[in-house]
């Protein structure tokens, strides 16, 4: 008996994954989703959807438009030029209260734990770090950190005046050549350029045996999701259909990445204009994967959002002179068409 309840959940969420909503009957419906960057891993929840045929047995086919630099989902959907988009939790809000806004709405947090952090390299024992160990430091950081260096340090007592920072790109180089001593990065991106570097590193180099640390910002700052899915305000009045049969689809693809991960990376790796191999792709879903689920999505479902996340959030953007007001989160993010779908 213990062990059946131990595999309960697992069971419950494999037989949610075999679960398709009713398809279309007048056949299949095309949507367009846009991604918030270039076509890999980190969207592999709707590319294993997609391959498993979970939008086809919704009645669905799906065509992804890619984002990168330049490439910004919000407007695209805003524009009517694709159904539904990803994106981070920031970019919903700060779209609805732009001087020219645009009527979106966030549906589903497809992670749930942003994965934003101050990450060193440390010689294997160090003791884990904590927010107060930048101090004293020099700290790389993207144009955009300012404000997140900022609430980490009003949160945890941190002297900024002891903090020196330098602007530095989305790539790792700077804490790889030692001229600063952290680097803000995602988790589950530029770690693995941190990890390959290290397994090449040679015996005289400085590199040579260390791991990396992080401070989760979402830990020690403000708590928000990465990836959220989103539509336009009138997608979600006029098509609730629609929106219900995406969510359901994308629910069972993130689920079904989770419980056979293998299979999710042979699928992703086969996927059309996909740009990550096996190799990248399984290291990428030991880190991702957890961040997917939380206390919320064992309770209430996969993609589930928290509003009082989106209050603290509202609140952080709003502190420090990003948007003009705080709205309710029910203005910005909709549970209402969650597929209920636990996660273990």
């Amino acid at each position: 008996m213990r062990m059946l309840r131990r595999r309960l959940p697992l069971l419950i969420l494999a037989a949610a994954i075999g679960l398709a909503g009713p398809a279309a009957a007048a056949g299949p419906q095309e949507i367009k989703v846009a991604l918030s960057w270039l076509r890999n891993g980190q969207y592999t929840a709707l590319m294993v959807a997609d391959a498993k045929g979970f939008f086809k047995e919704e009645g669905l086919t799906v065509r992804f438009i890619d984002g990168g630099p330049g490439k910004n989902p919000v407007p695209i959907v805003g524009a009517g030029q694709a159904d539904f988009g990803i994106a981070g939790a920031a970019s919903i809000f700060l779209a609805r209260l732009a001087p020219s806004p645009v009527d979106i709405v966030a549906i589903g947090a497809v992670t749930q734990t942003m994965p934003y952090a101050y990450i060193r390299l440390a010689a294997p024992g160090t003791p884990a770090p904590t927010p107060k160990d930048l101090e004293g430091t020099t700290v790389g950081m993207q144009s955009d950190g300012d404000i997140f260096l900022k609430a980490l340090a009003e949160r945890n007592g941190i002297d900024l005046g002891k903090i020196r920072t330098q602007t530095v790109m989305a790539t790792a180089e700077p804490l790889l050549v030692g001229s600063v001593d952290w680097f803000t990065g995602m988790l589950h991106n530029q770690t693995y350029q941190i990890e390959q570097e290290i397994a090449k590193a040679a015996p005289d180099s400085p590199l040579y045996g260390k791991i990396w640390q992080a401070v989760r910002f979402n830990d020690h700052g403000v708590r928000s999701y990465h990836d959220v899915l989103f539509a336009s305000s009138s997608t979600v009045r006029e098509r609730p259909d629609l929106v219900r049969r995406l969510m359901r689809a994308v629910a069972r693809g993130l689920a079904a990445t989770i419980v056979s991960p293998t299979e999710a990376v042979a699928l992703v790796d086969a996927y059309p204009e996909q740009i990550e191999r096996a190799d990248r792709l399984t290291w990428r879903l030991a880190v991702q994967n957890p961040l997917a689920v939380s206390d919320d999505t064992r309770s209430h479902g996969l993609l589930w959002m928290d509003p009082a996340v989106w209050d603290g959030l509202l609140a952080f953007y709003h502190t420090y002179g990003q948007i003009p007001r705080v709205v309710p989160a029910a203005d910005v993010m909709t549970n209402d068409f969650n597929a209920k779908i636990v996660s273990p």
